[in-house]
């Protein structure tokens, strides 16, 4: 059984932002399929944590932004 590869760039601010909008989708569609309802307020300002989260990271230079890249 082959091993498959994963390329997910963790030092990369969008590649952060784009999994946590996954994973907010995805559990949204969870909960709903479930029953559950969610306040789409309540999505706003979850989503808005994340992203000030992974904008501090940026901030710091812990995460690289689009305008960080070198060019070789």
């Amino acid at each position: 059984m082959k091993k498959i590869k994963l390329n997910f760039n963790k030092h990369s601010a969008g590649a952060w932002l784009t999994l946590s909008g996954a994973v907010i989708a995805a559990g949204t569609g969870v909960l709903s399929a479930l029953g559950v309802q969610v306040d789409n307020q309540t999505l706003a300002s979850f989503s808005g944590v994340v992203n000030a989260v992974v904008s501090l990271l940026t901030a710091l230079g812990i995460l690289t932004g689009s305008q960080d890249k070198e060019v070789k």
